[in-house]
């Protein structure tokens, strides 16, 4: 139960991100590329430690690729 409702205030939060005005296109598909990865591991009925490090990893790449200027 505590690990939805933390997973629901990070999606929370990402989708406040992208309701900004400075946000850009690009940094929005990413953005949403990172929720789709926490909707997905939220999804699966039985999480596994291993899981949830892959989907941190994912998340944290996709969130890297949308602010991070070369």
């Amino acid at each position: 139960m505590n690990q939805s409702k933390d997973l629901n205030a990070v999606n929370a939060q990402l989708r406040a991100l992208i309701a900004r005005d400075d946000v850009g296109p690009e940094q929005k598909k990413y953005v949403e590329m990172a929720m789709n990865e926490i909707k997905r591991l939220r999804r699966k009925p039985h999480i596994t430690q291993a899981d949830v490090y892959s989907c941190v990893r994912r998340v944290a790449e996709n969130l890297l690729n949308a602010f991070y200027k070369d």
